[in-house]
């Protein structure tokens, strides 16, 4: 069992931690000017221009307001889901709701661009039935300010995932007992629902809630369609730099990769402070 685990941890550093290790290193010295064709020594230019800019701020706000309105959409779709009765489904609708789970991310962006964009399915309707004016009289749900297509999409793909994390948390923690114990003390359903069910649901499964939310800052695909130019998502942004004629702006990609990281590690860290919170014990 001993040689197992220091197997399993030698195959981790080589495998997960040593080239994580190596192209973070490789990252800081470039966007401090060690390595690299422009770069001739120590220098925090980069650095500054980086810190100092709006593109980089707007980008971080952008994502982490995707990532968080996109999770509480989907997550209270799937409690509400949950809350409506549904705890079991089968059958030709169980197919319904977890197709999602098998499209693509990219393929789920050009369904919602074609679906939801200004020459889009639901823009020829409403103009067919002269609610519309137009092309120009139907909203811009698509390449928007407020990226109302990025999030539909990581809703549409986070919501199946949510009711079945929900559904196998609500059979594990005996919900339904717990249910009957508390209408028979008095309880009606929705105080059950508010004081029992949601909370339970939701410490339960905290540590995947923050995993999907760090997923969905990472996403690429998804807003590279359907996300406007200023401001982007982080990893659009870094692609952006990384991969301009322009080299100059190379390490500028580096170092959001960077401090995206930084970002990332805070998350990881809590959800690791958080599994292994010591829990209170039983009443």
């Amino acid at each position: 069992m001993r040689r197992t685990n220091s197997l399993s941890t030698f195959l981790f550093f080589l495998l997960i931690i040593l080239p994580f290790s190596a192209g973070l290193i490789y990252a800081l010295l470039y966007s401090f000017g060690l390595i690299g064709i422009l770069n001739h020594g120590f220098t925090v230019v980069n650095w500054k221009a980086v810190l100092s800019s709006g593109e980089t701020v707007r980008s971080f706000l952008f994502t982490l307001y995707i990532g968080i309105v996109s999770l509480v959409i989907a997550a209270s779709l799937a409690m509400l889901y949950i809350i409506m009765g549904k705890k079991k489904q089968s059958g030709g609708a169980s197919y319904f709701i977890y197709l999602p789970l098998t499209v693509p991310a990219l393929v789920a962006a050009f369904f919602t661009f074609q679906f939801l964009s200004k020459s889009g399915f639901v823009s020829r309707v409403l103009n067919s039935i002269h609610h519309t004016n137009g092309i120009e009289g139907f909203p811009d749900w698509v390449n928007d300010s407020f990226g109302i297509g990025i999030i539909v999409t990581h809703v549409m793909l986070a919501l199946p995932f949510f009711i079945i994390l929900f559904q196998n948390y609500y059979h594990s923690e005996k919900m339904e007992t717990l249910r009957e114990l508390s209408a028979t003390l008095g309880s009606s359903t929705s105080q059950f629902n508010r004081k029992i069910l949601i909370p339970v649901l939701l410490k339960k499964t905290a540590a995947p809630l923050v995993l999907y939310f760090i997923f969905i800052l990472g996403s690429y695909e998804i807003p590279l369609l359907l996300g406007q130019q200023d401001p982007q998502m982080v990893a659009v942004l870094v692609n952006r730099k990384l991969s301009r004629f322009d080299l100059s702006e190379i390490p500028q990609g580096y170092i959001i990769a960077i401090l995206y990281t930084l970002v990332v590690s805070l998350l990881l860290f809590f959800i690791i402070k958080l599994k292994n919170r010591p829990h209170a014990p039983p009443v």
